[in-house]
């Protein structure tokens, strides 16, 4: 039945969707690998209680930040009858308008009675460590929280752009993915990506 569902709204569906107790609605197939190999590295080390394929959370894909409008104000998530959040760049140190943009449809979603996650950085490929990407390519690259990160490292090691997470992504360790999502909130130290992966594992519950 979901699987039909999302098929019908023109989205992609993705493995395991007819077995889905919960979905995560992202951007693009990097943020199903950026959040599947975080979860299952988490749950390897002991860090999550479970993966996301463990607790039958799917990612499901629907482009752009237009269309959280989309699904939102017609209500096509609630139709498929399960638990869902939303995944998102940020974008900050890109497009204002773009910024605008997501803090809007974050707004429409928590009205919605829903969890919008924001990454704290720019995009997922901020989150990748540059020692990582020199050791598997010889290239040292340097970029901030907030720059075109998957620009600057595609052009550093000859690749495209939108290839850069899917090639270095998987080859994080849990504890390199712990580094670069730890930040810090006052006096206390927090993990971003254990917090954001610790509330989707727990939606179906």
């Amino acid at each position: 039945m979901l699987k039909e569902a999302t098929e019908s709204l023109g989205v992609l569906p993705e493995t395991g969707m007819e077995r889905a107790k919960g979905i995560v609605l992202v951007e693009g197939k990097s943020d199903v690998t950026f959040l599947r190999h975080a979860a299952s590295s988490f749950k390897q080390s002991g860090v999550l209680p479970a993966s996301l394929e463990d607790v039958k959370i799917v990612p499901v894909l629907i482009g752009g930040c237009g269309s959280v409008k989309h699904w939102v104000t017609l209500n096509l998530a609630n139709d498929l009858g399960l638990p869902w959040c939303v995944f998102l760049d940020s974008d900050i140190g890109g497009d204002p308008a773009q910024v605008l943009s997501i803090q809007k449809r974050k707004k429409e979603v928590e009205e919605a009675g829903k969890v919008f996650f924001a990454t704290r950085k720019r995009e997922i490929e901020n989150y990748l460590c540059p020692d990582l990407i020199e050791e598997i390519t010889g290239v040292a690259v340097t970029f901030t929280d907030t720059c075109d990160a998957k620009k600057i490292i595609g052009r550093a090691v000859g690749m495209k752009p939108d290839n850069v997470l899917d090639k270095f992504w998987p080859q994080m360790t849990a504890e390199r993915i712990i580094s670069r999502s730890t930040y810090h909130d006052g006096t206390q130290e927090r993990i971003e990506l254990i917090e954001i992966l610790s509330d989707i594992i727990s939606m179906t519950r």
